[in-house]
């Protein structure tokens, strides 16, 4: 009898982990396509009026070269747009354009967008206002939060504890993927260290969602749709996951699902510094603020949710390192100096080594597994990436070969 107690309890409790956040942050690690409908997810209605960029003939040494490159290399699509004419497309694993695909922190510069809008209209008054004038209940937890600005938040820079190790099913971003009651995590948090430093965490895409919603006084998932899917005429309705439909709050760090054209149209509004079709959607300033070189290069390519690629030139000449600092444009000021001790055990020598920080005059919007929205302003360019985990031969990451085929192939 006590023992077929104790098998009843066991199963009582694994049947208990179906619910919770631990179980599936164990079921879902090694994340599949199908796994998409197993989500609660809100809808944003595709526009009345969509916008459709123009199929151009594909350059055949542009199609053979990415072709050649991107198969097997675990991509779902592949989009490559110049003045609104789509010169590459292409699917894999079978997707196609008709399916919305997941970007995980893609969605990230969908939000820090609307905190643009928001503060466009008024409804944020300035960047500079504390977040606790729009969520007081923070203040409860810690009063330290009275130091935290909007802007802080924007730029990751906000001191919140919180930990962003996504291969530890018990860290704090996991129970926000895949918890039931988001706002029960939010309403308890700590601070870590004064703002001011850059550390990226998903936490602070959620609090800039709720700053959005005590704002405008509208669901994010209804004000997405109103101010950015209507307007920039996304052909396909989209889902947003959210914690429950009890609760109904989207997992605004990551979890907007779209199609691959849709994606690119973020770009495209920023590409045109804000204005879509003629009208100023979003204000010129916030773009600049967000992707001008010189703000990627004062924030070490990191500004309002978008990142831009830095690379990194060592010398062993100092003289030579200034003398490169000094000829090339867009370097982070100054020569950072790297210095090696001698181990002998290993038969290492001591060693200086001068390193030069240089940023592109690109940017993206990066998501986990490497998902990309890639903009190149100079040539008017936008890529799109979707996938799993980039595996490629030559090209180590999927934003080195983004970024070469934006610059040496237009």
């Amino acid at each position: 009898m006590k023992k077929g107690l104790q098998i009843l309890f066991l199963i009582v409790f694994i049947g208990s982990l179906q619910s919770c956040y631990l179980f599936k942050a164990i079921k879902y690690r090694n994340f599949d396509l199908q796994d998409l409908n197993d989500f609660d997810t809100d809808t944003i209605a595709a526009s009345k009026s969509p916008f459709h960029f123009i199929d151009a003939n594909n350059s055949t040494y542009l199609k053979t070269f990415l072709d050649t490159n991107l198969e097997n290399s675990n991509t779902f699509s592949f989009l490559v747009i110049r003045n609104d004419s789509i010169l590459y497309e292409n699917y894999w694993e079978g997707t196609s354009k008709k399916n919305l695909l997941p970007t995980f922190s893609v969605a990230k510069v969908f939000v820090s967008t609307l905190i643009g809008i928001a503060f466009k209209e008024g409804s944020i008054k300035s960047l500079q206002d504390p977040i606790t004038q729009y969520i007081p209940e923070l203040l409860r937890s810690d009063k330290k939060f009275a130091n935290i600005t909007i802007q802080h938040v924007l730029d990751m820079k906000s001191g919140i504890r919180n930990n962003e190790n996504y291969f530890n099913p018990s860290s704090d971003v996991l129970k926000m993927g895949f918890g039931s009651n988001i706002w029960a995590l939010i309403k308890h948090l700590k601070i870590e260290r004064p703002p001011g430093t850059f550390d990226y965490k998903s936490v602070n895409t959620q609090i800039l969602a709720i700053i959005v919603e005590k704002a405008t006084g509208k669901k994010i998932q209804n004000y997405i749709q109103e101010k950015l899917w209507e307007p920039l005429g996304m052909e396909s309705n989209a889902t947003w996951n959210i914690d429950s439909k009890k609760h109904r709050m989207v997992r605004a760090f990551c979890c907007i699902n779209a199609t691959t054209r849709d994606y690119a149209k973020l770009g495209r509004l920023f590409l045109n510094n804000g204005i879509w079709n003629g009208v100023q959607l979003l204000p010129q300033d916030w773009v600049m603020q967000s992707i001008c070189i010189d703000t990627m290069i004062a924030n070490r390519g990191y500004k309002n949710q978008w990142w831009s690629n830095e690379y990194s030139y060592a010398f062993k000449d100092s003289l030579k390192a200034v003398a490169y600092l000094n000829k090339t444009p867009f370097c982070v000021k100054g020569v950072f100096v790297q210095i090696r001790k001698e181990n002998k055990k290993k038969k290492i020598a001591a060693s200086k080594t001068f390193i030069v920080h240089v940023l592109k005059e690109a940017y993206h919007a990066e998501g986990l597994l490497g998902q990309y929205i890639y903009v190149n302003p100079k040539k008017k360019l936008i890529i799109v990436r979707t996938g799993h985990y980039w595996s490629h031969d030559k090209f180590y990451s999927a934003d080195h070969f983004i970024y070469e085929v934006g610059e040496k192939y237009f």
